[in-house]
């Protein structure tokens, strides 16, 4: 009678933590969804964030030139400027597409996670190398090329040319935050998401 007994509670005890495990793991594909749906979302406002910055490369690609050609800058700095603008152009159209490919749904998230790195690398390395190394040597050319022309007009010229570099500068740079900020955001959610597999 007693081995019936502690029989029976046995049976109940195993019952109960089947049950506790089958909502833990009910739970758990919650959160898993929950925060796979944050991350997409963050996702796309990285990705309307850099195409925002693909149209912003395409129309400097398009004024830069024509601009600088018709205030009489030489075909050297027009050339030069068009190329760095098509190389900054390619390399936010390049993240932008990574970005793309990834699948926060149901993706694996190493392989995601490795990718969004890049990204984030990216964005880092340009604020910190890349956007100095460029725009310091380009910005003393175009100064150089506003001040040869000598023509009347061409110190407002070079001023309004250096207000609109800063603003672009400080746009460019907040942009760069934003992205570096949403990716490292991501990064974090899927190092939960492992952490709670584990």
């Amino acid at each position: 009678m007693e081995n019936t007994f502690i029989s029976h509670e046995l049976e109940e005890m195993r019952s109960q933590i089947n049950i506790l495990k089958q909502q833990l793991e009910k739970q758990n594909i919650i959160n898993d969804t929950h925060i796979r749906n944050s991350m997409k979302s963050k996702a796309n406002d990285l990705h309307k964030t850099i195409r925002g910055t693909v149209g912003g490369g395409i129309f400097a690609i398009l004024y830069c030139p024509i601009c600088f050609h018709f205030l009489g800058c030489s075909l050297p700095f027009v050339i030069v400027t068009t190329i760095v603008l098509a190389v900054c152009l390619a390399l936010t159209i390049r993240q932008n597409v990574v970005l793309g490919r990834m699948d926060f749904s149901q993706g694996n998230l190493v392989e995601t996670a490795e990718a969004l790195g890049s990204v984030r690398k990216h964005y880092i390395q340009w604020t910190r190398l890349a956007a100095p190394a460029i725009i310091i040597p380009w910005y003393a050319w175009c100064m150089y090329e506003f001040i040869r022309l000598d023509k009347p007009g061409g110190i407002v010229i070079l001023v309004c040319a250096t207000v609109g570099g800063i603003i672009g500068g400080i746009i460019g740079f907040s942009i760069n935050r934003k992205v570096v900020r949403k990716a490292t955001e991501i990064l974090d959610q899927i190092d939960e998401l492992q952490k709670d597999v584990i």
